[in-house]
């Protein structure tokens, strides 16, 4: 048995001369690889919206709303506000009377309470994405509202 090695045999379907005992790999025929190739042109743009409104959105505001409410200084505010402007439609802003301020989130000094609030909704809750903040600078609300749409 030592001395036994495999014999290459002719056979048209693995090629001219191949090794039929030991490879028994088929190749792809050219119907497998147009379905293939239709399977990912019809499935990529599946994917692709999906991760959109499913994975980056509520990423993209998650941390908008962390911008702006998490401002220290009129300059930080400004440029929270600009990227706010920016990135998202800023439906609406609204003044907010201290006893509308939500209980669930501490209530900063500021004499002005805003809620900012984008067109754009959250696919797993509905809900349009809200920012709420004590504004430092009155002046950077004009940025919020100078829409460029």
């Amino acid at each position: 048995m030592e001395g036994i090695r495999p014999v290459l045999l002719r056979d048209a379907a693995h090629g001219p001369w191949s090794n039929a005992c030991v490879h028994h790999v088929r190749p792809v025929t050219t119907r497998k690889k147009i379905l293939l190739g239709v399977a990912v042109i019809l499935w990529a743009p599946i994917i692709a919206l999906l991760g959109h409104g499913y994975i980056y959105k509520p990423l993209k505001f998650r941390y908008l709303v962390s911008r702006v409410e998490s401002a220290r200084s009129a300059v930080e505010e400004k440029q929270a506000f600009a990227l706010a402007v920016n990135w998202g439609r800023v439906w609406e802003v609204g003044r907010l009377r201290p006893e509308d301020w939500p209980a669930s989130l501490p209530r900063p000094q500021s004499g002005w309470l805003l809620c900012l609030e984008w067109l754009e909704s959250s696919p797993y809750r509905g809900a349009a994405y809200r920012a709420y903040r004590g504004v430092i600078d009155t002046n950077n609300l004009f940025i919020l509202w100078s829409k460029k749409y």
